[in-house]
């Protein structure tokens, strides 16, 4: 007959002990872990009508925080860029002096397409310099997102807009998102006088940026 294997009552309360010592031990890490750790990406999102919204009922930026749960603020404001400064203060170098105030772990630089009307783009490198050194000179994560389009190739005076970025992104050291290969927009994602994207083109670049920004930031 087999007889039945018993544990001694000691040892029985020896395991039980270290077991319960585990699971304290455990949920005492969780406890004490910093709150950065749990805190979510803060992005501040600097750029044009394209990422201010034109007739939108929602924009990328509004989009990709809901999406991936990052804590983002839009400083976007229309008519703006590098050089275009709208009604006056609209320019990304103002616009990041909003942003770094903020306090972002993130500045991501969007756009540029209100500076296509410039004959040559001098003017658009100086501007992106400055904007680029202000945010990176604080120790900021610096993120660049060129001039996007809906058709390719894109308009000569677009690309030539993108290039000067990419050349200064590159010069700069901080990552660079050429928007136009591929272009992240069709037209059936821009509204019918093709003056910016639809709320469809909206969710098109909120899925877009957002995928690129977290290869970046997880790098």
């Amino acid at each position: 007959m087999k007889r039945r294997v018993t544990f001694p009552r000691t040892l029985t309360a020896v395991v039980v002990a270290v077991a319960l010592i585990g699971v304290l031990v455990a949920a005492s890490g969780l406890a004490t872990r910093p709150d950065a750790d749990r805190s979510p990406l803060r992005v501040a999102v600097v750029g044009d009508d394209w990422s201010a919204g034109l007739r939108n009922r929602v924009v990328w930026p509004t989009l990709m925080a809901e999406r991936t749960g990052w804590s983002v603020a839009n400083f976007a404001l229309p008519d703006s860029g590098y050089v275009a400064d709208g009604q006056g203060g609209h320019a990304f170098t103002y616009q990041v002096d909003r942003a770094l105030r903020d306090d972002p772990d993130v500045v991501l630089i969007v756009g540029g397409l209100a500076d296509t009307g410039l004959p040559e783009t001098d003017a658009i490198s100086v501007g992106a310099i400055d904007a680029i050194n202000k945010s990176i000179l604080t120790g900021k994560r610096t993120l660049v997102v060129g001039p996007s389009w809906y058709e390719s190739p894109a308009p000569e005076s677009v690309i030539r807009v993108s290039d000067a970025l990419r050349a200064t992104a590159e010069q700069a050291g901080v990552p660079y998102f050429d928007a136009l290969d591929p272009p992240l927009l069709t037209e059936d994602r821009m509204w019918p006088d093709l003056s910016g994207p639809t709320d469809a083109g909206q969710s098109e670049l909120a899925d877009n940026i957002a995928a690129w920004v977290r290869t970046e930031v997880t790098r």
